[in-house]
């Protein structure tokens, strides 16, 4: 695991907690859209994509948002 801090890997990265804020929100935003809008589709997805599934990524992304905005 990396030992960087937030602070660290966003000026190693050239990027602002603002930038990245709002990158992983519209990626969160584009998954939930996807879901609602392809019910099925999500859940086939996620019964047969192994060990992690988008409904993960969605709550990955979820717990990336709140470190951001608590940051």
């Amino acid at each position: 695991m990396n030992n960087l801090t937030l602070e660290q890997a966003l000026t190693s990265d050239n990027r602002t907690g603002s930038e990245v804020l709002l990158g992983l929100e519209n990626i969160f935003d584009a998954l939930v859209e996807f879901k609602n809008t392809n019910p099925q589709t999500f859940e086939f997805f996620c019964a047969n994509s192994g060990e992690s599934t988008l409904t993960d990524a969605i709550g990955a992304l979820a717990q990336a948002l709140e470190v951001l905005e608590e940051g």
